[in-house]
């Protein structure tokens, strides 16, 4: 065979060969490699479980992302990354805590949401909310209710139906707790942009508490959750989580949104809450459509189903409750409760004071303080803590 000839074979071969082939895909061998998405979350035991399940159906969706899952313990959390970032590291994805949240906007560690979330309630969506801008995106919540007895009682109508020879107990007498009660009747923290914890309304509130709790209409235990299992007391006050756990005890127990007791008035504060941001170093134009794709498919109602039933808090989007499964049981409620609760965007000023405020009633409550003193001591302190500046 001459070097021609041959030389005209081994071309022929050569096209036949690439026009036979496809083109190399994303996440397929011969592709370019798959897209690294690191993932930071404070999750442990069931959760974490849970997680790393939703985490592994997302790369078999999506075979061009990698999602790598990190555990930071929740006491370190915003320092640990505050400081990862500082050095260019860090992960493209944050799961924390709203608390955690909060504490990395003010170190300017988080990115505007790269997806956009339609579905969140608007109380839920406004904790991640700054300057009216969405940092993170809310996953999992908590709402308190009422929960009675139905082997006991019946639903109350009115707040006389339960302060009567019975009572209501509850773990801690807070504003998380009782918000509904305390605005419904006229209680604030700001009015017109000042200070007000020491409104004549706030007093009235924190003297009526003090009434009930003097007379054992309000009794204020840890053990309430336990009590109300064991039904050594008729009413409960505690976040719509807990009915998961009365459910596994098979405690006959119905709930109601604590704004059913005020004629519609008053509005209630979300509890416990998860989001789900992307970092300000790490979400970078070309990272941006993987970390859409990880946020998106975690949002489904399906894995904040799977997340509910590994731990207890119940899903932060509307989608969820309009399931077949979500008309029974706590979710109702639950779902009416969120869409009226109090919607505080993340730097409103409320947010650093409700925790002075909680600390005026448990000074009232324990006999530290009189009404008056506990008010006018957080009412000084307040101003102290507006004084310190953050980030806009």
């Amino acid at each position: 065979m001459t070097s021609r000839r041959f030389l005209f074979i081994v071309i022929v071969c050569i096209i036949l060969v690439t026009g036979c082939s496809s083109a190399p895909q994303t996440g397929q061998p011969g592709g370019p490699a798959p897209v690294v998405v690191d993932v930071w979350h404070s999750l442990q035991g069931a959760e974490a479980e849970a997680l790393k399940g939703q985490i592994q159906a997302v790369e078999q969706t999506n075979p061009e992302v990698i999602v790598k899952l990190n555990y930071v313990s929740a006491a370190n959390f915003a320092a640990f990354s505050y400081q990862a970032e500082a050095g260019g590291e860090g992960p493209e994805i944050f799961i924390a805590s709203r608390e955690i949240i909060h504490e990395l906007y003010s170190k300017g560690a988080l990115a505007t949401a790269a997806y956009t979330d339609t579905e969140a309630y608007p109380a839920t969506l406004a904790a991640f909310r700054f300057g009216g801008v969405e940092y993170a995106l809310p996953w999992l919540t908590d709402i308190p209710l009422l929960y009675f007895r139905t082997d006991l009682t019946e639903a109350p109508t009115a707040l006389t139906d339960i302060f009567s020879a019975k009572g209501v107990s509850m773990v801690s007498p807070d504003t998380a707790t009782l918000s509904v009660w305390w605005n419904g009747q006229g209680g604030r923290l700001l009015n017109s942009e000042n200070i007000s914890l020491n409104d004549p309304n706030n007093l009235l509130f924190i003297q009526q508490l003090l009434t009930w709790k003097n007379a054992k209409l309000l009794r204020i235990d840890p053990t309430a959750p336990a009590a109300f299992a064991n039904g050594q007391t008729p009413y409960l006050i505690a976040g719509a989580s807990l009915a998961k756990y009365l459910t596994q005890l098979n405690v006959p127990w119905g709930s109601i949104p604590l704004s059913d007791l005020t004629g519609g008035q008053g509005q209630g504060l979300i509890g416990t809450t998860l989001g789900i941001a992307n970092s300000a170093i790490k979400s970078t134009p070309g990272m941006i459509p993987a970390i859409q794709i990880v946020e998106k498919a975690l949002l489904t109602p399906e894995a904040e189903e799977a997340m509910l039933n590994a731990g207890s808090l119940l899903p932060a989007n509307m989608s969820f409750y309009g399931r077949p499964e979500a008309q029974k049981g706590v979710f109702p409620q639950a779902s009416k409760a969120l869409a009226k609760a109090w919607s505080l965007e993340g730097n409103s000023q409320e947010w650093k004071l409700i925790p002075l405020q909680n600390q005026a009633w448990n000074n009232v409550l324990t006999g530290n303080n009189t009404p008056e003193e506990a008010l006018n001591i957080a009412q000084e302190q307040a101003g102290k803590v507006l004084s310190v500046k953050e980030q806009p």
